[in-house]
């Protein structure tokens, strides 16, 4: 509802980091809080700045990106989400900095404000539900990546998130870059096996995501005008993801009802209002995810094949 109520950039990172505040968390700590998203907010900035250094010399700046993202692939099994917000962030300035018309001083602060509200919401979430001793054993903890460092694989991985980056700041595309972030954020697993794996799952995640948006709407026209209705809806909507997220009877289970969560909830904050439906612009998100995602799956079993060959 805040995400919905709120005209912020990002604004859909309000609930995601909410939840991932609760989910990690047995109680609040603003430690802890700042450790997991102070580099989302400081890579956004940064990218800012990085932009305006290379102003005119995209030379320089498609290297230092390379090297940017080489960096965090190379040290993701040290902190996967720092690794991941410093790409979303980095990229999210970026490729917006390349537009004329976008107040870049005005989007890092609002990613700023987007990531307060979603620790000050998780904030309160904790404070009048206290997790039991129960749940706090069953707070996920997910062991980070021990395995030798396969460089070749780093360097592929960053070579394609690269060139999708660059596509995007040649071209007016950024409104499609929501699909980009999907595409990073499959990628940060390194391994190519496992991105092959995990890229049909996602384009049906994000395909049910916004089918089940695009259903909401219509049944909700208008809602969002009356506040605990438009609430309680919503809270019908998530309770069913959000149970598998937390006791579903495997892990792929809970990461593909995580999933559902985002791709649901950002179509939802992005496009809904008081006046029709969202099949139109939810439809042309889950299109171009799906064409993101197909071209990266096309790509990966070219790769796989090619050193099937080699090994055979």
């Amino acid at each position: 509802m805040l995400s919905k109520y709120t005209t912020y950039s990002f604004n859909f990172e309000i609930p995601i980091i909410a939840l991932a505040t609760v989910s990690t968390m047995n109680r609040f700590s603003i430690k802890t809080f700042i450790k997991n998203n102070l580099w989302l907010v400081l890579s956004a900035g940064w990218g800012v700045v990085v932009a305006q250094i290379f102003d005119h010399n995209f030379f320089l700046f498609y290297i230092f990106t390379f090297g940017i993202f080489f960096t965090c692939f190379y040290f993701r099994d040290k902190n996967p989400k720092a690794a991941s917000n410093i790409i979303l962030g980095y990229s999210f300035t970026t490729v917006y900095s390349t537009y004329s018309k976008t107040n870049m001083v005005v989007m890092v602060y609002d990613v700023f404000i987007v990531t307060v509200l979603g620790g000050v919401l998780g904030f309160l979430i904790l404070l009048l539900f206290p997790k039991t001793e129960i749940e706090e054993n069953k707070t996920e903890n997910i062991p980070s990546e021990s395995s030798p460092k396969n460089i070749k694989n780093i360097l592929v991985v960053t070579v394609i998130v690269f060139i999708a980056w660059i596509s995007y700041t040649i071209f007016d595309i950024k409104d499609t870059f929501f699909a980009y972030a999907a595409l990073a954020g499959i990628y940060g697993n390194i391994n190519i096996e496992k991105i092959h794996k995990l890229t049909p799952i996602n384009i049906g995640v994000h395909l049910t995501g916004c089918f089940i948006a695009t259903l909401y709407s219509f049944v909700t026209v208008g809602l969002d005008k009356f506040f605990l209705l438009f609430g309680l809806s919503l809270a019908i909507l998530f309770f069913p993801m959000l149970y598998y997220k937390y006791y579903g009877d495997s892990g792929v289970i809970k990461s593909i009802a995580s999933g559902l969560i985002g791709a649901t909830i950002m179509p939802l904050a992005l496009y809904l209002t008081p006046f029709g439906d969202i099949t139109s612009k939810a439809g042309a998100r889950a299109l171009q995810i799906t064409v993101m995602l197909t071209i990266s799956l096309i790509i990966t079993r070219i790769l796989i094949f090619l050193q099937e060959d080699v090994d055979g």
